[in-house]
């Protein structure tokens, strides 16, 4: 069995999803339709990307289910803050579940960060990939704060390292 883990991203105060939540659902959607497969869901509250009255994970589950994905195949909703947190409150599954594989599903924007905090929270299990989901629907308004976020972010990593 493979684990989908989809990782959060902001949805609207009345929880309608973003552009970016919308397009690793849909990333998600396919993976899933390639069989043999289970999902997780992350993301909890953030000033920065959820304050609404749920959990994000919430929202991304109500929308799979709406396209018709069995609610018995979504394993778990990870209220997680931010991106240490997608990767430590998951990493329970690998023991769990025993899967063969993790995808990881986030952004193109986002996936150099996630690949270094996956790797050192997830060590010694490796059998992960990465499955990013476009950013081309996202404005420039949007998308270039994201990439400058990510690019600090990153640079705290590597000279840090990954604190958890």
């Amino acid at each position: 069995m493979k684990l989908i883990l989809v990782l959060g991203s902001p949805n609207f105060e009345d929880g309608s999803l973003s552009s970016i939540a919308k397009s690793r659902l849909e990333v998600c959607k396919t993976l899933y339709k390639q069989g043999n497969a289970k999902i997780a869901l992350t993301g909890g509250f953030g000033a920065h990307f959820n304050t609404s009255l749920k959990p994000h994970a919430y929202y991304l589950k109500t929308q799979l289910i709406a396209d018709s994905i069995p609610e018995q195949d979504i394993m778990a909703l990870i209220e997680s803050r931010h991106s240490v947190e997608d990767a430590t409150l998951s990493k329970w599954m690998i023991e769990e579940y025993k899967p063969a594989e993790i995808i990881i599903v986030t952004s193109d924007y986002h996936y150099e960060r996630a690949k270094v905090i996956f790797k050192a929270v997830f060590k010694p299990f490796d059998q992960f990939t990465f499955s990013l989901a476009p950013s081309t629907d996202v404005g420039p308004e949007i998308l270039n704060p994201l990439i400058r976020h990510e690019a600090i972010a990153l640079q705290d990593l590597i000279a840090n390292g990954v604190r958890f």
